[in-house]
């Protein structure tokens, strides 16, 4: 075709045996309906569906996906219009759940955003994100990584440089000829080398780019290779290399096919006015500056014209919306006199609804409030149940430490007199009597010193937490029906001795429920202490339980006793449990 070569693309196709030849060719011949009639195309929609070349497919696939690419390239300021379209065909693609087509519509819908980033509040990583899960092979590969490197590349940011993508195209392209996809990534890696001030590896990437260019016969490469000489012209503006600026400037296209052309031109214009100032030729360099505003111009125009367009088509919608509107007016007008009577009605039925709600709602706020005032004395029970709890585990220990005392100080202090007094009496010592006394004297002495050391505290205070929660667990294992296991880390010193025995009762407790509730056969405690903070987790492969159901009273100290504990200590009580999978109290105190 004139400006797109579509008729040596169509010759390809009738030559190739591809299952979607046909359907491909379908999309040709609207692209040339969409070239023959151009700018002259007042409602490319209207034409899409009316056309009997695209009648019946303008839905499918290819439809939206050929409106899309009108709509961009012919009209480049309603890119989100292309962008609509290139949607529609997403959603064709995956309900079909066809890659080949997915792939194809994220590669449109990514240039889009590529080319107009900057105007375009919808973000691209979900779509990255989708391309980099459909891609079926390297070349889809490769198109991703490229996506990947200049979309987060955006408004030349070194830092969103992605490294991972860099390193993987440049080996894909080490063995794979791939000039279009090889040209514009080169590129994108001589303006990062650009932003890091490498200008050897800039020149080095723009001549690589160039070379790729040049492989590629069809002349839709032509805007890319004119992209990558005004790119190149302005490095050499910039570096202030004249006869570069002039090599490159040379081999411009100035012939435009669509705005993208329009605005290279422009370009070429600026970079052509600034060869001629870096020459001293100031009165010819002034012209092409104004030649380049007076490109400038007509793009703007470009825009006000579609914007005028726009308006217009939002105008005629809406007095059409207008008279629609009258329509209606006139036969609601013919239904108001039903409406009123309705509404009288419903007015009056609503009116008893609302009354009999109200009634409802009173008694059920006067019933929340009674539940709220018996939560209420509840919680206060249970606060005093535990000060009493509190009360009664240290009078217990009083208690023992005073049995204690008496053991050690009076009672064993008694029977150690007495041994000596029989040691030092006059007395055959072979005498079967004699040495009988002598063993139970002992035996006496050192039962009443081994209660003494055990009832002097509840956690053993000659060895701590630590020693008496592992003898527990050893206790339990040697009956072989469960197997108790203690971890713990950074428990370097002793603790206060009431905090230590009131730890050592809820292990006890929580083990006991494992015991007498759950079914294990294994159970964990955990003991990690880190800084100011101890954390305790005791954890079973048991039966589990509904934690939301557990009993508020219960034999012993019970968890609901224990979380109070737990939170008169100011630490944090957990459960986690689930039926038939076990479960794990999670405690952290500080100390």
């Amino acid at each position: 075709m004139r400006k797109y070569q579509l008729e040596e693309v169509e010759n390809l196709l009738l030559a190739t045996k591809k299952s979607d030849g046909k359907a491909l060719l379908w999309q040709l011949k609207m692209l040339k309906i969409f070239d023959f009639y151009g700018d002259d195309i007042q409602n490319p929609y209207q034409l899409a569906k009316t056309s009997n070349v695209v009648q019946g497919i303008y839905q499918s696939f290819y439809g939206s996906i050929n409106m899309g690419d009108y709509l961009f390239y012919k009209f480049n300021d309603k890119n989100l219009q292309a962008l609509e379209e290139y949607r529609n065909a997403l959603v064709l693609a995956k309900t079909q759940k066809d890659s080949i087509l997915i792939c194809e519509a994220l590669k449109k819908i990514l240039t889009v955003h590529r080319i107009h980033y900057l105007y375009d509040n919808i973000t691209f990583e979900q779509y990255l994100e989708d391309y980099k899960n459909y891609a079926y092979d390297d070349y889809e590969k490769a198109f991703y990584n490229y996506f990947n490197l200049i979309l987060n590349f955006k408004n030349y940011k070194v830092d969103q440089w992605n490294s991972a993508s860099y390193e993987w195209l440049s080996k894909y392209f080490e063995n794979n000829n791939v000039p279009y996809l090889k040209g514009i990534t080169y590129t994108v890696f001589a303006s990062y080398y650009e932003e890091l001030g490498e200008f050897e590896r800039v020149w080095y990437y723009i001549r690589e780019a160039e070379n790729e260019f040049s492989k590629i016969e069809f002349a839709y490469a032509k805007s890319r290779y004119n992209q990558l000489l005004v790119f190149a012209a302005r490095i050499a503006a910039k570096e202030s290399k004249r006869e570069l600026l002039d090599s490159y400037l040379a081999k411009f296209d100035n012939a435009h096919s669509n705005k993208t052309d329009l605005q290279l031109s422009s370009l070429f214009y600026f970079y052509d006015s600034v060869k001629d100032t870096l020459y001293g030729n100031f009165k010819m360099a002034y012209r092409k500056y104004k030649q380049y505003e007076l490109i400038q111009d007509s793009l703007r125009k470009f825009r006000y014209d579609d914007l005028l367009n726009d308006l217009e088509t939002k105008y005629q919608t809406a007095e059409k919306e207008k008279q629609i509107l009258e329509e209606q007016q006139k036969v609601r007008a013919n239904r108001n006199w039903l409406i009123a009577a309705g509404i009288t009605l419903i007015l009056g039925f609503g009116i008893a609804i609302l009354l009999q709600k109200n009634t409802t709602k009173k008694r059920l706020l006067a019933e929340q409030e009674s539940q709220l005032k018996q939560h209420r004395l509840e919680n206060l029970l249970k606060e005093q149940e535990l000060v009493s709890i509190d009360a009664m585990i240290e009078g217990q220990e009083k208690e023992r430490q005073k049995v204690a005392n008496e053991l050690h100080d009076d009672l064993g202090s008694l029977m150690a007199t007495i041994k000596l007094h029989f040691d030092n009496a006059k007395v055959s010592e072979k005498d079967p009597a004699i040495q009988n006394a002598q063993k139970l004297l002992e035996e006496a002495y050192q039962k009443i010193r081994g209660m003494a050391h055990s009832k002097n505290s509840g956690v053993m205070s000659d060895q701590g937490l630590l020693p008496a929660i592992k003898k527990m667990a050893r206790t339990i294992s040697e009956t072989n029906a469960l197997n108790v296991t203690v971890e713990d880390f950074g428990l370097g010193e002793r603790l206060e001795n009431s905090l230590e025995l009131t730890i050592f009762r809820m292990v006890q407790e929580l083990v006991a429920n494992a015991i007498k509730h759950a079914n294990a056969t294994k159970v964990g405690i955990h003991l990690t202490q880190h800084e100011d903070q101890l954390n305790i987790i005791v954890e079973d492969n048991g039966s589990g339980f509904d934690s939301t159901k557990v009993s508020k009273v219960h034999n012993g100290m019970g968890l609901t006793t224990i979380e109070k504990r737990v939170e008169h200590l100011e630490g944090n009580f957990t459960i986690d449990s689930v039926l038939g999978k076990g479960t794990s109290i999670l405690i952290d105190i500080p100390v």
